[in-house]
């Protein structure tokens, strides 16, 4: 598992960014630290956010980016 810090790193994006994604449902840690909140990434998931970065620079909202994913992984 990637620390938040270390996959914002590889991702080159901010901590927040990755906040966000997660809140809004578009790219989910794969575990929360129940006491501190901390979110930790699979590795896995690398693929996933370059999936979503193609689809923003495609024009994509992230309401559309959600509904893209999910059409993948069914």
């Amino acid at each position: 598992m990637l620390k938040i810090g270390e996959f914002a790193r590889i991702c080159r994006v901010s901590t927040q960014t990755l906040r966000y994604y997660d809140t809004e449902g578009v790219l989910c840690a794969d575990r929360i630290d129940p006491e501190t909140g901390y979110r930790y990434y699979a590795p896995e998931k690398l693929e996933t956010f370059r999936r979503i970065q193609t689809y923003k620079e495609a024009g994509f909202s992230l309401e559309e980016i959600k509904l893209l994913l999910a059409a993948d992984v069914k």
